[in-house]
């Protein structure tokens, strides 16, 4: 080998190892390694060309840095250079925009968070909450008012209008428009409840605070509610305590400020409160307190049903009565710093007297059998019970309260020793209109809810005779005509008597009538034809299905049985001069907005003839001037009256259906035993035999005679010769049989 090679061989070698140890310098300085121990190794790899070679090339790698350096490794080399050159510092450049985990910051520091981490994470934060109460306030809609909100009583008048007769109602609340509740429980309620009210855009940010400190530090939980808030809550969405239902709560108040005025608001909200005494609204918390309307509230009264808003029950004055007082004086003493009250007047004010919680029924009594009757007449007009509950209407009924007092006052003149399960109903019609005037159904709907004017049923007895009357009249028997009055008498497969089997002879239909002659009947009814009696019947108003109701010839009698209030519809239309009209109790229902919701309308139908109703008048004169119930005469003062009394058999019930030019009035008796079955009428009062013309008619003339005291006396038309009275009797009776018990009249 020549000695140029050796040369070469030679400062290659030397030039590899002057790169090994540059090289080894710089991992010296990265990795603390001793530089004896660095060089030897060096040295010994050294040996052959390739190595060497391969050692220089690497050499000269380590010197220059590769792009894909680590970023640790970069900030290694820095700090050794910089340790280097005797300790000079430099800050080192974040490598991201949260500058996270920290540059040039060692273990655990570089991993607390930085400056610009926490501004930046707090500027999220606020960006994130913007855009959420952004995205809830266009998210969040103002709802229909809550059925509860909208919920008001629905009273019941006299046909007065006037006079009240109960209430319907879930939620005992009547709304007044803004006009009309007094500027006095307004700046109390202002003054106690949110003195920001006027100001505040229905949120008041200083409460929510106030609420979520008291809250926090486990007080006694607040909401930091506003009014509008508040009239929100019991307006829309219901009570809530919850942060989310309290957020969307301040939302629809700040839309509904926007909406509403601050009176609208606050009527509102006045409207809906809750003011303990079941009463809702500040119409119906007035008269639970202090028995007026709230516009006549004066500044104490309207201080205290201030006062018992947080808690109506707990610091009604009936309940705790020191409590109230304080709290009373806290209104007081607020509406003062307000400005409402000068120092002077606040300290005039006494604490009001209120009135003692009322606890009845709202159907005791006999006024409860007239509210069930206006409830069924409006569902079956159509009404819902939820709305009858609910609405707040004003209905006026047809009852006029004169003629209902004389009613019950009628019954409770009964003699004291009346049985107590005798039972009577009265019901009385205006026969031009078919407007029920008074009823009695019972002495209390809530110990007895069945109504025995409307509902109870009994035989009619003779007062059924007068469908046989009408039959004959239209058939063409005249009232002169004849029939055979003895008792006994004997039909095909029936036989009939007298009252104490009293023989009158041949007698007129007229006279039949006055004296309730069961055979002369009898035999009438057997000439027309049972169904004709029935028909006539049911063309005058008594319905089809009515029990016992048949074409059979006893039917005359009264088999049939009828409520109280169905005879009196029936008589009506005899009164009314053969023209039926439906009997109803509800004259008209009024909004709470004043517009109308219904109104009863009167139909009128042509039943018979008006020349038949005027002799089928004539005839039932006989019975109160000659008849059964001739103690008319004396307790009518001579006005003109037509009606017809009725005992069933064995005295089971007694009637008198009787009417006057003005009114109609029927009355019923019965005695249900224990099982319900129908018992004989015990005797009371003196007299022996239970007849219609014994208690029935004293309670019929007790009625009327008040009822129509200082009218005008009216007369009916006088008989009227039928073109059709021209029938001949064809029908002969068998020979009398043997005697048999007596019917009665």
């Amino acid at each position: 080998m020549s000695d140029s090679g050796r040369s070469s061989r030679g400062s290659s070698k030397k030039s590899t190892g002057a790169g090994s140890r540059r090289a080894a310098g710089v991992r010296r300085a990265a990795d603390a390694k001793p530089a004896g121990k660095s060089a030897k190794a060096s040295g010994a790899k050294g040996t052959s060309r390739t190595a060497r070679s391969t050692a220089g090339a690497k050499s000269t790698a380590s010197k220059v840095p590769s792009s894909r350096t680590s970023v640790t490794a970069r900030h290694a080399g820095v700090a050794a250079s910089a340790a280097g050159r005797g300790g000079a510092t430099k800050k080192v450049a974040a490598t991201n925009f949260l500058n996270y985990p920290r540059a040039g910051a060692k273990n655990p520091w570089r991993w607390i968070p930085s400056l610009r981490l926490v501004v930046g994470a707090m500027a999220l934060m606020v960006l994130a909450g913007l855009g959420f109460a952004v995205w809830l306030y266009n998210d969040t809609e103002v709802p229909e008012p809550s059925d509860f909100a909208l919920a008001q009583t629905s009273r019941v008048y006299y046909s007065d209008g006037e006079t009240e007769m109960g209430q319907f109602s879930e939620i005992n609340r009547t709304e007044l428009p803004a006009d009309e509740i007094p500027d006095t429980i307004k700046q109390a309620v202002v003054a106690s409840e949110d003195n920001t009210f006027y100001e505040n855009r229905g949120v008041s940010p200083r409460g929510i605070i106030r609420a979520l400190v008291n809250n926090l530090q486990g007080g006694a939980r607040q909401g930091g509610s506003t009014i509008t808030m508040q009239y929100v809550e019991r307006y829309y969405t219901g009570t809530e305590t919850s942060y989310v239902g309290k957020a969307k709560e301040a939302v629809m108040a700040l839309k509904i400020d926007q909406e509403l005025s601050k009176d609208e608001i606050l009527s509102r909200y006045l409207n809906t409160i809750y003011f303990g005494r079941g009463a809702y609204g500040v119409q119906e918390a007035s008269q639970a307190y202090f028995g007026k309307d709230a516009a006549e509230l004066d500044e104490a009264e309207a201080a205290l049903l201030v006062a018992v808003i947080p808690g109506p029950s707990t610091y009604d004055p009936a309940n705790s009565p020191e409590q109230s007082v304080q709290l009373w004086d806290r209104v007081i003493t607020r509406q003062v710093n307000e400005g409402q009250l000068t120092p002077a007047e606040g300290d005039d004010l006494t604490f009001p007297e209120t009135i003692e919680p009322r606890s009845e029924n709202s159907l005791g009594g006999t006024k409860g059998y007239l509210l069930a009757q206006v409830r069924g007449e409006l569902i079956e007009e159509g009404f819902t019970e939820e709305e009858i509950n609910t609405g707040g209407y004003t209905i006026v009924s047809t009852i006029s309260p004169s003629i209902q007092e004389n009613t019950v006052q009628a019954v409770e003149n009964l003699p004291e020793d009346r049985p107590e399960n005798n039972r009577v109903g009265t019901v009385t019609i205006d026969p031009e209109t078919g407007a029920i005037r008074g009823m009695y159904g019972g002495p209390d709907y809530v110990a007895q809810a069945q109504n025995d004017a409307s509902q109870s049923r009994m035989q009619a007895g003779s007062i059924f005779k007068t469908f046989t009357l009408i039959a004959a009249l239209e058939d063409g028997f005249p009232l002169d005509s004849r029939w055979d009055g003895n008792s006994p008498k004997s039909f095909p497969g029936w036989e009939v008597n007298n009252f104490n089997n009293v023989d009158y002879g041949r007698v007129t239909l007229e006279k039949a009538t006055a004296n309730s002659i069961n055979t002369a009947y009898a035999e009438a009814n057997i000439e027309i034809g049972p169904q004709r009696t029935m028909d006539t019947a049911v063309s005058l108003g008594l319905p089809e299905e009515t029990p016992g109701l048949s074409a059979d010839a006893s039917n005359v009698l009264g088999s049939a049985s009828p409520t109280v209030e169905e005879m009196a519809e029936v008589y009506a239309t005899i009164a009314a001069g053969g023209v039926h009209r439906d009997a109803f109790i509800v004259e008209s229902v009024t909004r709470p907005d004043g517009s109308s919701r219904y109104e009863h309308e009167v139909e009128d139908t042509r039943a018979m003839d008006e020349e038949v109703a005027i002799n089928a008048t004539v005839a039932l004169q006989g019975p109160p001037q000659v008849g059964s119930a001739r103690s008319l005469n004396t307790v009518m003062g001579g006005r003109p009256v037509a009606g017809k009394t009725g005992t069933s058999e064995s005295f089971r019930s007694a009637w008198f259906v009787g009417f006057t030019p003005q009114l109609v009035t029927a009355v019923g008796m019965f005695q249900p035993g224990e099982d319900g079955s129908e018992e004989s009428l015990t005797s009371f009062g003196g007299v022996s035999n239970m007849t219609g013309g014994t208690h029935p008619t004293d309670i019929w003339g007790d009625i009327m005679a008040s009822s129509l005291e200082g009218e005008e006396v009216l007369y009916f038309p006088e008989r009227v010769r039928l073109d059709n009275e021209n029938r001949e009797r064809s029908y002969v009776p068998p020979p009398p049989p043997p005697p048999t018990t007596e019917a009665p009249e």
